[in-house]
């Protein structure tokens, strides 16, 4: 054989093995990356399963000490409420950490925490004295509900095993199904976490003439606004189109949140802190919030309207105040750990939904005019004038907050016809208060 041949030979064997041993490489390479794929699917499954069953265990109990509480004696209550307030709570945490669309299935979290409240005030009410008839009235109501989202997480539950996997369970708007249904209790006349909270628009109006960003966007605003890092686990196409993500706090927590394709606004963002001891003052904790709210990317032109501290978490409710007018449908809900005041929550659905540039705003009555209207009942302590929800409109109104033998009220009469609007009660000052 000539030596070119040879050599010609040679270098086709070794360009050969060369091939081979690449094809070899990737083939161990992509069975590697298949393997660690697979291996945090199923870390993810384990996380999501886990959330499932740890809720729905704190829901049974919840559920089952109520059914206790209904038929005990007056006398024997406290410790059933006790521990109904931190199954409730528990299990709100645990629906949390679920892969659902918050904005969606926020009154399955909102209810939750709703009833760990709700036994707060009444253990505070039983202790001091007073007389809680009107808890014991919405006891049956809280039972008939809780049984509701008990059958619901246990349909979810109910899929779990052999083949079946959350993760890939999630539907295209980054939520798999826990049922339908609404998840609010209705609490008539009675404020848990300030005037207007429960009202949503669900059209968005506000983001119709932002133009659309990117992923790497969405997770340059939640870095830039509340220090987390993360990814975009999906686009959620709901009431409006959301950037879903996960990853860590500025505190190495895990974070969840989302941002409006349009805009690119924080709507919610939710961080899983561990607990402290102690207490900001109030002050302290109106001016983080406002500080928080500001960096998130929120108008500067926010006033606290609302203050709740229970269990550990503070929660300052915003609304913008423009010309003297507070403007109830674009509330921010701003929630701090209460011992250091660190980020735990924002909700800014309804800012998100609502803030936008009305016009001047100008009541048709003086004040004087509106007062004349409130009962002569009540002694009124503040007024001034808000824009309230009304449906799917918008109604100008003096608000006065009152008070009529210890229990605090606010009564919302229309700033253009003098009728009234609407008259709201504060269930006890020791679950949140006016900030004026």
């Amino acid at each position: 054989m000539k030596t070119s041949a040879k050599i010609f030979t040679a270098i086709s064997v070794i360009v050969v093995l060369g091939l081979i041993a690449a094809v070899i490489a990737l083939a161990i390479g992509l069975y590697g990356m298949k393997m660690r794929a697979d291996e945090n699917a199923r870390r993810v499954d384990y996380m999501y399963e886990t959330a499932l069953c740890e809720s729905l265990d704190s829901v049974r109990e919840a559920e089952n000490d109520l059914a206790k509480m209904l038929v005990s004696a007056e006398g024997e209550t406290l410790s059933l409420a006790s521990d109904i307030r931190m199954s409730a709570g528990s299990a709100a945490a645990r629906v949390a950490n679920l892969p659902v669309d918050l904005y969606t299935y926020s009154g399955l979290e909102k209810f939750l925490n709703q009833v760990s409240d709700f036994m707060s005030g009444y253990i505070r009410a039983v202790e001091s004295g007073k007389d809680a008839e009107e808890y014991n009235e919405q006891l049956e109501s809280l039972y008939e509900t809780i049984l509701s989202v008990r059958k619901k997480l246990e349909e979810a539950a109910n899929k779990l095993g052999g083949d079946y996997s959350i993760a890939e369970d999630i539907n295209e708007s980054g939520s798999f199904n826990i049922g339908e249904g609404d998840f609010n209790v209705e609490y008539p006349g009675i404020i848990y976490d300030g005037p207007f909270s429960d009202s949503r628009d669900t059209s968005w109006k506000a983001l119709d003439d932002k133009a659309e960003i990117g992923e790497s966007d969405a997770l340059d605003v939640l870095n830039g606004g509340v220090g987390m890092t993360g990814r975009i686990t999906c686009r959620s196409s709901g009431d409006a189109d959301l950037y879903v993500a996960e990853g860590t706090a500025a505190d190495g927590s895990s974070a969840y949140a989302t941002v409006t394709v349009r805009g690119g606004m924080i709507a919610l963002y939710s961080a899983h802190l561990g607990d402290t001891d102690g207490e900001i003052s109030r002050a302290e904790a109106q001016k983080l919030a406002l500080g928080y709210a500001e960096k998130a990317g929120y108008t500067k032109s926010l006033s606290p309207v609302w203050y709740n501290s229970s269990d550990g978490d503070i929660t300052v409710t915003l609304a913008p105040e423009i010309n003297d007018v507070v403007y109830y449908p674009d509330l921010i809900k701003i929630k701090l750990r209460a011992g250091d005041g660190a980020l735990a929550g924002i909700e800014a659905c309804s800012y998100c939904a609502n803030f936008r540039d009305r016009g001047l705003m100008s009541p048709r009555i003086s004040e004087q005019e509106a007062r004349e209207k409130v009962s002569a009942k009540l002694s009124v302590e503040n007024v001034r004038l808000a824009l309230i929800p009304d449906g799917n409109d918008e109604r100008l109104c003096y608000e006065f907050a009152s008070e009529y033998r210890g229990l605090d009220y606010f009564v919302y009469i229309d700033a253009a016809t003098g009728a009234q609007a609407e008259v709201l009660r504060v269930i006890d000052d020791h679950q949140g208060k006016q900030v004026i």
